[in-house]
């Protein structure tokens, strides 16, 4: 193994990994704007419960005061509404965004025992975590990769490791070393942590503003199911352009 494992460079000054007031100031402005959003949202979030508790309370009052099969209708489109403006606010909740691993091959520690030797001696000294699976792929590149959700913004997700045979056959075993030392900088969740709540209320705000095909197809179905219902789908179509107006205005262009 000491053949294959460069040796670390020694006496590196702490300077080097210093954060300057720069970078500094860019945090917190990215921080303000990531509070600020959930604190927009938040808000959103509250008259949706609002408005479901509001829509159920007068349809059930409805059914009981005015006992009749048009009406009983004209209630559950009311309840349904209040439903659906709060699914339209939370759907991003259960969306995954899915690496595709059509293109690469994974390799396990019995096929390649050198270079998982080699990872593992690099997560020693970097102090990073050993990734989850490793994948060889034809690029000239290496990269850190997950399935990535709502919740890895908050919960601990285990990376896995790409390395590209490209780059292996371009670079000697030292530069292949400091590549592999750069992604693992990567596995270190507090390095990540910023950049994944910057991609993941990115990912939100497109959800509720673009990815909203499966959710109108679901508002064109219960239309269908007959005229009452159509009227309650426009209604709710409508209060989730207006969520999406508010986003705009108040968070996209903040």
């Amino acid at each position: 193994m000491a053949n294959f494992y460069p040796a670390t460079p020694a006496s590196v000054p702490a300077s080097v990994t210093e954060v300057s007031p720069a970078f500094r100031k860019e945090v917190s402005g990215v921080m303000g704007s990531i509070v600020f959003f959930f604190v927009v949202y938040l808000l959103l979030f509250v008259l949706s419960i609002g408005l479901v508790i509001g829509c159920f309370y007068a349809g059930i009052a409805i059914i009981i005061n005015i006992p009749r099969l048009i009406t009983i209708f004209a209630a559950l489109g009311l309840m349904g509404v209040g439903v659906m403006v709060f699914v339209f606010l939370v759907k991003f909740i259960f969306a995954v965004s899915r690496y595709d691993r059509s293109g690469i091959v994974e390799i396990t520690e019995t096929e390649q025992p050198v270079l998982f030797n080699f990872i593992r001696q690099l997560t020693n000294d970097t102090q990073t975590q050993f990734p989850k699976k490793i994948y060889l792929s034809p690029d000239v590149n290496a990269c850190v990769f997950y399935d990535s959700s709502f919740w890895s913004m908050f919960f601990p997700v285990k990376k896995n490791l790409q390395i590209g045979l490209g780059l292996v056959n371009a670079v000697n075993i030292s530069e292949f070393k400091a590549v592999m030392a750069h992604e693992f900088g990567h596995f270190s969740q507090r390095s990540m942590k910023l950049g994944s709540f910057v991609y993941h209320v990115n990912k939100i705000i497109y959800n509720m503003l673009f990815d909203n095909q499966g959710y109108s197809k679901f508002l064109e179905g219960w239309a269908k199911i007959d005229g009452v219902f159509a009227i309650f789908a426009g209604i709710t179509a409508g209060i989730a352009r207006g969520y999406t107006k508010y986003i705009e205005r108040y968070v996209c262009t903040d």
